[in-house]
């Protein structure tokens, strides 16, 4: 900043937070704050502090600076001499320092050098040889993320903002220790039946010295018994193997399917009078991506314990731009909302960061499968040799981090990268000879060096190149491995065609919806709350986003009346055609066994295809993924002129219930119901109804009626779902007196509504407050009356008084 003037910083923390902290930027979120604060990418900082050393840590035989993470590029320096210079923010970093510390106060500094004039030589000479690599969503003058071991996004996406941050951005300590140290773990299973589980724990081990050791491995909570065995330590680097045996396994199973039993491990090593322990978590179950050729084409789905699972969930971006920011319980708050989601699966997007240890738990803890993507993304990386070197050693680091997670499905090269240079035309712009030396790096990375990588920390885990495997304008991606298929969105096609378009695993797919105009508050000024202002612009970050927005939007509901009908219908719109691409998806599995789509949330509040905001309030998405991941689906579609009824279940039982099928007027009239016996197999998709529409309707305006259908057994309602005939915006709706009824129970207030007439996508929320509604955005019909819970810090006056109730019609 050109002063010598010190300010406070926070460690972990970026540059961006503690200029924030510090009062010397305006909150890079708010309004169009961003672009006035793209100079701090270009310039160096420093951070120091003191170290106060005791004489008895430096009694230790050693003493190592260890760094989880620095952004990026820095030199570290002790009482002024330099320890160590780094490159890569996906790594962790340790150097031996005893020798250079003093007793009493020694000087710790760190330097960080632009990221962006780092490699700003290196991309002028490539540009120079007519080399200028793709990257995707880069939009710097100079596009230079490909060049630098950083997460991707931090250069801009089309969700997020660009902030190319630096700093500690992961925590920091000073480690001591004599004689032996365990430095990894790896908890292997060897065998698993319903009688055992037969493991093995490989220790690695540092001594300061030969040495004899006992390695003793144990069940903290006695679910096991301790295993000891006696080794002989180099001086150095050993590995040690301990066999042991858990009788009457309970297996770990994906969220929905089964419960997520964990055993807590913990690992002992003593040589003499020093000992050093580990504690960890393991989970017991057999995962396999099925991935062969079938009579359809190439398989993809997953099959846990032996059942096959069709995966529900969603793709997964950093929780904020700054991630420092993230804390226990946020984490905590979003794992709770994908398991409230029915999701047993989310896939970590390769242009954002390997999570912290805290995220791979929480999954393990809430059984949500990690797809893992290596940090790569939408680009092609060039061949240098330091840079290779670099990656390869940050695999390593972090297979070896994660693979004792029962969470960690698979591993995954990059995001997108075959299909941008197949597909999108990027070796176009080369010629033969660079294209191929380009591909060639690819192919080293891809198809070599990360797999055999893999193989070799985390035998047995599935890994998988490119994720699409095939682009979505070939057919053979509807027939083969994974798919993300944007003719909805990119290619402007119908919500209809994900209808028809149900690919063997569909990996990333999705529309943009506008956040709440509580989260558009919070960024903005009253005169900025329109669609196309500058500041409204600045948080939408797809160059045509509003006009996909509205063309879809005209499509299925008339023209918003304001502002926050505009917010509102946007959700709605995301909401209804993303819910028609899962019942879809999930109605023909066993082809299709998987829908994750992008993406569940957002790193600052933005206009974006997420289902949860950067504050972590619902979208209506997020509330029909609800829905339509349930346990059991029940899911009428038009056929052409044919009404199906589906009933999908991933219960590992059947499902024996009666249908109730009612032909329903807007006022609640009855025209017509029936009732069938269902009898559906475990973990299945089964047609259980089918009717020509003409003699479903009975002569019934399609504009004038809806199909309802309730899966019931002894307990009662076990799913429910709704057909309409004709588009929202050609029913004949008219407004609703909606009733609004205040309760008071044990789990807190709980409102009871009741509707004269169909109020269609009934909206919740407070004027001037916040609250969490556990349904929102639904259809009330007569008679059926709705109790929505609240979760609020405000008491049942008040959130009477704050109420606000939005219908469709209320838009018109």
């Amino acid at each position: 900043m050109g002063e010598e003037e010190w300010r406070p910083a926070t460690v972990p923390g970026t540059v961006h937070t503690d200029l924030l902290a510090n009062g010397e930027i305006e909150d890079p979120f708010y309004r169009d704050n961003e672009f006035g604060l793209q100079w701090i990418e270009r310039e160096d900082w420093e951070y120091r502090t003191t170290i106060d050393v005791g004489e008895a840590l430096l009694e230790e035989k050693h003493v190592e600076l260890v760094f989880e993470g620095l952004d990026t590029y820095a030199d570290v320096l002790v009482n002024g001499s330099r320890v160590l210079r780094t490159d890569n923010m996906f790594r962790g970093w340790e150097q031996e320092v005893r020798r250079r510390l003093n007793a009493g106060q020694n000087e710790l500094v760190v330097r960080f050098r632009s990221p962006i004039e780092m490699v700003l030589p290196v991309f002028d000479m490539m540009d120079s040889l007519g080399m200028r690599l793709p990257a995707g969503n880069d939009r710097g003058e100079k596009p230079t993320r490909v060049y630098t071991r950083k997460a991707a996004y931090h250069y801009g996406w089309d969700w997020g903002p660009r902030f190319v941050t630096s700093g500690i951005w992961r925590p920091v300590t000073l480690r001591a220790w004599s004689g032996v140290r365990i430095s990894d773990v790896q908890i292997v299973q060897q065998s698993l039946s319903d009688e055992r589980a037969v493991m093995r724990a490989y220790v690695e081990i540092r001594s300061d010295s030969a040495q004899p050791a006992a390695i003793t491995v144990r069940s903290r909570d006695r679910r096991f018994n301790a295993v000891s065995v006696e080794a002989r330590l180099p001086n150095g680097r050993a590995t040690a193997s301990v066999d042991f045996v858990v009788e009457d396994p309970e297996r770990w199973w994906p969220n929905g399917i089964g419960d997520q039993q964990l055993y807590d491990i913990e690992v002992e090593v003593r040589a003499g009078d020093v000992r050093d322990r580990v504690s960890l978590r393991a989970g017991l179950r057999t995962l396999e991506v099925v991935n062969e050729p079938d009579s359809i084409g190439e398989s993809f789905y997953v099959r846990v314990n032996g059942v096959p699972v069709f995966m529900k969930g969603a793709n997964y971006i950093p929780l904020d731009h700054f991630t420092p920011r993230v804390d226990e319980q946020r984490y905590r708050t979003f794992f709770e909302a994908a398991v409230q989601a029915n999701m047993n699966m989310l896939r970590v997007w390769g242009g954002g960061i390997y999570e912290n240890d805290l995220f791979y738990d929480l999954a393990d803890e809430y059984g949500i499968l990690i797809w893992q993507d290596f940090m790569f993304a939408n680009g092609m990386y060039p061949h240098f040799g330091e840079l290779l070197d670099g990656i390869a050693q940050e695999a390593v680091e972090n297979i070896r981090r994660l693979r004792n997670h029962p969470s960690l499905a698979l591993w995954c090269g990059n995001n997108e990268m075959d299909e941008g240079w197949h597909n999108w035309g990027w070796q176009r712009d080369y010629a033969s000879a660079q294209a191929e030396r380009i591909w060639s790096t690819y192919r080293w990375i891809f198809h070599q060096m990360l797999p055999e990588l893999v193989a070799t920390y985390d035998s047995g885990r599935f890994y998988w190149p490119s994720s699409p495997s095939i682009g979505w304008g070939h057919p053979e991606s509807m027939t083969h491995g994974d798919s993300h298929y944007w003719g909805v969105w990119h290619g402007r096609e119908p919500f209809e065609v994900l209808q028809e378009k149900l690919p063997r695993f569909m990996s990333e797919f999705g529309f943009q919806g506008y956040p709440s105009l509580e989260t558009v508050a919070a960024f903005t000024l009253p005169e900025d709350r329109d669609v196309d202002s500058p500041v409204m612009l600045a948080h939408q970050k797809h160059p045509v986003g509003p006009e996909i927005v509205r063309e879809y939007m005209g499509r299925w509901y008339r023209e918003p009346n304001d502002f926050a009908s505009f917010l509102y219908l946007s959700q709605l719109v995301q909401a209804e055609g993303m819910r028609l691409a899962f019942e879809s998806q999930r109605r023909a599995m066993p082809r299709t066994m998987g829908t994750l789509y992008w993406q569940l949330n957002d790193t600052w509040p933005v206009a974006s295809w997420s289902s949860l905001d950067y504050f972590g309030r619902w979208k209506a998405l997020h509330y029909a993924a609800r829905d339509a991941f349930a346990p059991v689906l029940v899911s009428p579609v038009v056929r052409g002129d044919t009404v199906d009824v589906y009933v999908v279940s991933d219960r590992l039982e059947p499902v024996h219930a009666d249908l109730e099928l009612r032909l329903l007027e807007f006022d609640g009239t009855i025209r017509w119901d029936e009732r069938v016996t269902v009898d559906a197999p475990a973990n299945s998709s089964v047609r259980v109804f089918a009717e020509e529409m003409e003699a479903l309707l009975g002569g019934a305006a399609r504009s004038d009626v809806v199909l309802q259908v309730r899966l019931l057994n002894g307990a009662g309602v076990m799913a429910e779902n709704l057909l309409y005939f004709v588009p929202p915006k050609d029913l004949d709706l008219s407004a609703p007196d909606v009733e609004v009824q205040m309760e008071r129970g044990s789990d807190g207030p709980t409102l009871l509504l009741s509707t004269d007439r169909l109020a269609k996508h009934v909206y919740l929320s407070l004027d001037d407050g916040d609250a969490f509604f556990l349904n929102n955005f639904f259809d009330l019909i007569p008679g059926h009356d709705r109790r929505v819970l609240v979760e609020s810090e405000m008491d049942a006056a008040e959130l009477s008084e704050r109420l606000r109730v939005r219908t469709l019609t209320d838009t018109y």
